[in-house]
């Protein structure tokens, strides 16, 4: 039935500024025939061959493949732009999609993926431009025609010059307030003529006409320069045939021109006499406390098969006894320490950074924090570039290889697109695993430029001194020289007690799969003593030794009582925290550990199974978390700014985190969560765990590879973590809004921003799995129809759609946007235009356009 219903209504709004197998050695990737890696997992074939232009093609065989992608890249991005017109290669991107000589209308290709169960997107970066799409497998040969017209006769009309400025505009704007652009602008502004330090995105001062200078003339003529088919890589997947597929890519993408360039690189050296040795200021919009220590390192990105960064930032990020994330934290000087390496950030020279959350107490001792990290680094220099750490992190990585699973097509695509871009094509898919030795060399390499001299320190909070503002970001901040006498400190023997990581205890040696009945749904195993336990031999893990086990203390008190609302926050706050250690040593080791609140609490783990009792164990043996007035006010505090930087958040986040408070029951509002938290005391808290923990309702869920004893086994861990006198009670669930013909919920509120969020949800009446299904159906139709209309066409934001949404049982369509063009009763109108018209052309479809929904 082709109708839309619409009936009950749930709007929410915000209004702007203007209104404002048994152990055995570690499995090795598999080559196959055609040279390229895969997890011994893959049962689908490829080939790479490079195309008589010198295009690079990938193909990807998967007869269950739902439906055919393609993506290709090109290694040309932002830090290529002319100065003249910055974001240009970024503007470009959105006209490509704008028509072509042999497709010349501007809406056809949309149109042409609407039909066709099609979606398409594209991005921008430093040094790439990647376009992607995915279509129903019968529509294929025609989604790679139009598409690789893209890279030979696009139409670039100029009349939609303006059109696409404002899209670009509006990306721009609704980034403006977020701290991490303006960090990295700022970042990108201290590298002195470099060119990184440039605008990437572009608005409206950046992109246009100016003297010497025009955009159109600019856009064309850095097309005409760069888009040459020996510096793009193409990779397809599909249910066809490898032949098959060889004839496509030979058929459309060989006659794109080969302009013969050299691959664009940058070559800029940094003097970092004038760039290194700094201390930044930053005040951030969100109200946070943090310490980054940012070391500027060569691109080393090349070395991808010894992972020089990896093994630093795996010893760095440690959070085992005698590390500085587990000293600090035992000190209640930080909440959490992480390291992470970008080794390209700025073309040639790239990022490797240690970023820090402090405490109060940690606010005070900041120059102490730094000189802890550097004397560390000085021990790693000294004892850690040990071949030891290679194995165990050579170990987990071939783990997670060896049984990889597949993802979705249009994101298979895309990074392997990318990645060849990177790397070789033959480890395009397994160069994020494979570690092919130890290189004691490398990694020294690296650590030789962890030093004063390439150092950049941030203190990020909101009371730090300013003297300067950013431009096209809302970001003040100060730079100083980190003093002789500072840097001296760092030489200093340690204050604190430092030791380099133990041995992980939680990596997986066998990898046996458990008998399984098949099953079509869940099935209640156990129901006895107050304890019910649900299995399935998950699809999701089909012929693999992992599963999912999930462990519900269910409760009703946080949906009635405020303060138990906070305080289950608080618990998981408190838990993440003293456990960090433990989820870092498990997710070392292929599995994982979540602590969530909501109905009561739930504990969540998952991954290979072979060592799950024994995280089990582990995480159980600390649910009761340990209180005192230091670590409890710490804990406040961070939950306070929580709920304070969530109004600094993207604006139709906000308006999406309004929209699920209205529409189900036992949400408090921000005001009342923030006075319960600043009453509450250590002796509440203790108070709340044993009474929760005490009075509940039990429920086990298990995925995967897991039999009848490690059920047996998960039950009795539980129940020995639980109070003896535990008494069990009614399962609790919130309620979600009953939606009634004709009825209207409206929720609005004012922020000091200039743009407009708008959520529009229309709910179909009747429940239930034949509505919810019809949804489904209808959902990618309608969030493409709402884009390309509302988006491509209108230009009205760049954060706009439709999508399927839920109440329950009830299945609903939503509209959203958040845009600097319109206010709140204007952008109100255009949805209701725009529904009145969706209707009109879904009853205008004929059954075979409906069929390829």
């Amino acid at each position: 039935m082709k109708k839309l219903l619409i009936a009950g209504v749930v709007s929410a709004a915000l209004l702007g500024g203007c209104a404002t197998e048994k152990a055995q050695a570690p499995a090795s990737p598999v080559a196959t025939p055609e040279s390229v890696m895969v997890s011994p997992n893959d049962d689908r074939q490829y080939d790479t061959f490079t195309l008589p232009n010198q295009l690079e093609v990938m193909l990807v065989s998967d007869p269950a493949a739902e439906k055919s992608a393609a993506s290709l890249s090109v290694s040309v991005g932002l830090l290529h732009d002319p100065m003249s017109q910055q974001g240009m290669a970024h503007y470009l991107e959105h006209m490509l999609f704008l028509g072509t000589e042999r497709y010349p209308d501007t809406k056809g290709y949309t149109e042409f993926m609407t039909a066709n169960g099609g979606q398409h997107n594209a991005y921008t970066w430093l040094d790439i431009t990647n376009y992607m799409f995915k279509i129903n497998n019968d529509a294929y040969g025609e989604a790679l025609d139009r598409f690789s017209d893209f890279f030979k006769a696009p139409k670039l009309y100029p009349e939609y010059t303006d059109k696409e400025k404002n899209a670009v505009n509006a990306e721009w704007s609704m980034r403006r307030e977020m701290d991490y652009f303006g960090q990295f602008k700022l970042a990108r502004s201290l590298m002195g003529d470099h060119p990184a330090n440039r605008f990437l995105i572009g608005n409206l001062e950046t992109l246009g006409d100016k003297e010497g200078s025009k955009l159109h003339t600019e856009t064309v003529n850095f097309y005409e320069r760069y888009y040459s088919a020996n510096i793009m890589k193409l990779a397809m997947i599909s249910n066809r045939p490898l032949d098959e597929m060889k004839a496509l890519a030979e058929e459309y993408f060989g006659n794109i021109e080969n302009k013969n360039i050299d691959n664009p690189t940058v070559d800029d050296k940094l003097d970092f006499a004038k760039v290194g040795g700094k201390r930044i200021h930053y005040v951030p919009n969100e109200d946070v406390k943090k310490l980054n220590i940012d070391f500027t390192i060569s691109d080393n990105s090349d070395e991808f098969a010894t992972k020089p960064n990896q093994f630093l930032t795996y010893l760095i990020g440690s959070e085992m006894p005698g590390t500085p994330a587990y000293q600090l934290k035992a000190m209640g000087l930080i909440s959490n320490l992480s390291a992470s390496a970008s080794p390209n950030m700025y073309g040639n020279y790239g990022s490797f950074s240690i970023n820090i959350d402090l405490t109060d107490a940690g606010m005070q001792n900041r120059e102490a924090i730094v000189a802890v990290v550097m004397q560390y680094i000085d021990l790693i220099r000294e004892q850690g570039v040990d071949e030891k750490y290679f194995g165990e992190i050579q170990t987990s990585l071939n783990n997670r290889f060896r049984f990889l699973q597949k993802s979705d097509e249009f994101g298979y695509v895309s990074n392997l697109a990318a990645a060849m871009q990177e790397v070789p094509a033959k480890f395009a898919v397994s160069s994020p695993y494979y570690y092919e030795s130890f290189d004691a060399e490398a990694i020294q390499e690296v650590l030789a430029q962890l030093t004063p001299e390439r150092v950049r320190i941030w203190y990020i909070s909101k009371n730090e001194p300013s003297d300067s503002q950013l431009h096209f970001y809302d970001g003040k901040y100060q730079v100083d020289t980190i003093s002789a006498e500072e840097i001296a400190s760092w030489q200093q023997p340690a204050q604190i007690a430092l030791n380099l990581p133990a041995v992980n205890t939680l990596l997986p040696q066998e990898f046996t799969l458990k008998p399984q009945t098949p099953q079509e749904k869940p099935e209640l195993v156990i129901d006895e003593n107050g304890v019910k336990v649900w299995s399935f031999p998950s699809q999701a893990f089909t012929e693999q030794p992992r599963g999912e086990m999930t462990v519900y203390i269910n409760s009703g008190l946080p949906e009635s009582d405020v303060k138990a609302t906070v305080m289950t926050a608080l618990w998981k706050d408190l838990y993440s925290l003293q456990q960090s250690a433990l989820m870092t040593e498990a997710s070392i080791a292929g599995m994982s550990l979540r602590f969530s609140d909501g109905n009561g609490i739930s504990l969540a783990i998952g991954g290979f199974t072979d060592k799950q009792p024994e995280l089990l164990t582990k995480a159980l043996d600390a649910l009761v978390v340990d209180v005192n007035e230091q670590n409890f006010a710490q804990a406040v505090d961070r939950y306070v700014r929580g709920l304070q930087n969530a109004g600094k958040k993207f604006p139709f986040y906000q308006a999406f985190d309004a929209y699920n408070n209205l529409i189900r029951e036992g949400n408090f509002n921000t005001d009342a969560l923030i006075s319960a938290a600043e009453s509450l005391t250590v002796a509440d808290m203790q108070a709340f765990m044993q009474a929760l923990l005490s009075e509940n309702q039990l429920r086990i869920f298990a995925f995967g590879n897991y039999d009848k004893a490690d059920l047996d086994n998960a039950v009795a861990l539980v129940k020995g973590a639980l109070p003896e006198n535990r008494t069990s009670v009614n399962y609790d669930m919130r309620e979600f809004w009953q939606p009634q013909a004709e009825q209207t919920l409206v929720w609005q509120q004012d922020l000091s921003v200039a743009d407009v969020a708008l959520i529009d949800v229309m709910v179909h009446p009747t429940p239930g799995f034949d509505t919810r299904a019809a949804g489904t159906v209808l959902r990618g139709h309608f969030r493409t129809v709402a884009f390309d209309k509302l988006r491509t066409e209108e230009q009205l934001a760049y954060a706009v759609g439709g999508m399927a949404t839920s109440i329950g049982d009830y299945t609903g369509f939503a509209m959203f946007i958040q845009t600097p063009v319109k206010d709140v009763a204007a952008m109100q109108a255009r949805f209701d235009e725009f529904k009145t018209q969706y209707k009109v052309a879904l009853d205008a479809l004929t059954e075979e356009e409906f069929a390829k929904l």
